[in-house]
């Protein structure tokens, strides 16, 4: 009996899958219980990265908070909210790396139940996962160009504080947002001040400043006229060379205007400065360059194109580089000199205005000294709002090809230095032909060539510049102050991203995220 059940196979394949059941159940169970554990492990990976780099991206230079925390867990929840693939007990813990503060490190776990394994014991499957963030700041130049123009004594549609206010205590979020030299960090920043014109003769040498230059002189002869449909015609000269034309009645330049009288200017006065010394006090016959640049009322009248003639002054609608870099070689190169904005002298101009000095790139020690740097470039408040002006000369301090290219390094070291400009005005660009601006007086000098209007003139240099700037590798950041059409700033943005509307509410956040926005976020595993 034994010999033959010993030759028996029948039943043998149940036997044998029955014997091999139980670790066919282990390999099948461990299998779809790991299958099910990785990729929530990669979920959960991915959701602690977002909340490192979201967490490491909302803080100001290298200060955690609490709110930054919370800004970390909003974007871990929102990627991997309770339940995610059947997960259990998730919990996410993000805080500064004790040994590098530019950093932050996160820890995220969470518990698998398993669908088999639980037969043999296993009723979970734990995970964990690490992630780091970082943001080199690197080195950075950054030129803020504002707009210190008489509507920023106004306060913004909202109403409270006024727009020049709100743009003195915002600033200071741009500083606090870069702040990072306890790493290494080199963040550099200058500050450009315009409205019709700009304060910069103090950052200049005497060479950069002319002698000599012609003024308006104020005489003008006049014609009556007939007038049809605002076109003058039978112009008959009067004969006579008048002073003034305050109790005339005004029709326009070379009778472009309507009315019944038309003016031609016609007379001109150079005024001449020398390099010696003032000979004594109270004696301004002998001014001299150096004084000027001094005074602390350095604004300038903008050059001639490169390549145009000195005399008259001419100006393109398209700037070159050569135009930002160009500098005199010696006190008689008048070819790339500036002339002295001077009221006194001139004459026939319906207003005047010199904001306050411009700052060259410089390092703030601390979060005040940078806010001074901004009340004292902010402190004179007025005049009409010429972007293109503003923008040459911010385009000019950061320049590491120019004038100030000596104190302009592309890099420290072997780390770069990243360039931008911040461009903020509260307003569209504004030019009217009888102010006296860093374009002479338009009326008289007419010193932007072409045919179109004065305003498109101004709009096209400034959109020339823009444009020149940002094909160097500068990022341009654009903030519109209350401002309602924008179509003549918002291209001069490197991006849309770059380009930022405010009704004075938020100024402050917005620098904040300008700063953030500076510099290279990164996982550093």
């Amino acid at each position: 009996m034994l010999r033959r059940l010993w030759k028996d196979t029948k039943g043998n394949t149940l036997a044998i899958f029955a014997a091999a059941l139980v670790p066919l159940v282990v390999v099948i169970g461990s299998g779809l219980d790991l299958s099910f554990a990785y990729m929530a492990k990669a979920k959960l990976q991915n959701a602690c990265d977002a909340a490192a780099l979201a967490g490491r991206q909302s803080m100001d230079g290298n200060s955690w908070t609490t709110a930054n925390e919370t800004e970390a867990h909003k974007f871990f929840d929102f990627n991997f909210p309770d339940g995610t693939l059947g997960t259990q007990n998730p919990a996410f813990d993000i805080d500064q790396d004790p040994n590098d503060n530019s950093q932050i490190i996160g820890i995220a776990s969470a518990a698998i139940p398993t669908s088999l394994m639980h037969i043999f014991g296993f009723d979970t499957i734990d995970i964990q996962v690490n992630c780091d963030a970082k943001r080199d700041l690197g080195h950075n130049d950054v030129m803020l160009v504002l707009d210190t123009t008489g509507s920023m004594t106004n306060s913004p549609s909202i109403g409270g504080d006024t727009k020049i206010v709100r743009l003195r205590n915002g600033a200071s979020g741009l500083y606090r947002a870069l702040e990072d030299s306890a790493n290494g960090s080199i963040t550099r920043f200058g500050i450009v001040s315009y409205s019709q014109t700009v304060n910069v003769a103090r950052s200049l040498k005497n060479r950069d400043i002319l002698k000599e230059q012609s003024y308006n002189d104020g005489t003008f002869t006049w014609s009556e006229c007939d007038v049809w449909w605002g076109y003058l015609y039978n112009c008959e000269s009067d004969g006579e060379v008048y002073d003034t034309i305050a109790d005339t009645p005004y029709i326009g330049w070379n009778g472009s205007k309507y009315g019944t009288t038309s003016f031609t200017h016609v007379g001109e006065k150079t005024v001449h400065i020398d390099d010696t010394q003032w000979a004594s006090a109270g004696n301004t016959t002998n001014e001299n360059r150096r004084d000027f640049r001094k005074s602390g009322d350095g604004c300038i009248e903008e050059r001639s194109s490169i390549g145009q003639t000195v005399s008259p002054v001419t100006l393109l609608q398209t700037v070159s580089q050569n135009d930002i870099d160009a500098v005199a070689s010696n006190g008689n190169d008048t070819t790339y000199q500036w002339g002295r904005y001077d009221p006194e002298s001139q004459e026939g101009q319906s207003s005047s205005a010199c904001p306050s000095e411009s700052q060259k790139l410089a390092t703030y020690a601390s979060e005040s000294a940078f806010n001074t740097a901004i009340d004292n470039a902010t402190a004179n408040v007025t005049g009409y709002t010429y972007h293109d002006i503003g923008m040459l000369w911010g385009a000019r301090f950061l320049s590491p090809t120019g004038m100030f290219s000596a104190d302009n390094p592309t890099s420290h070291g072997v780390v770069p230095v990243n360039r931008h400009i911040v461009f903020m005005t509260d307003g569209a660009l504004v030019t009217t032909g009888s102010t006296y601006s860093a374009y002479g007086i338009d009326n008289y000098h007419d010193r932007i060539d072409g045919t179109e209007s004065l305003q498109d003139k101004h709009i096209n240099r400034f959109h020339s510049i823009c444009d020149l700037v940002k094909s160097t590798g500068t990022t341009v950041w654009v903030i519109a102050l209350d401002v309602t059409d924008t179509d003549d700033i918002d291209d001069c943005a490197t991006s849309s991203a770059h380009f930022y509307t405010s009704d004075g509410s938020d100024l402050e956040e917005i620098f904040e995220n300008i700063g953030r926005g500076i510099g290279n976020l990164r996982l550093t595993r």
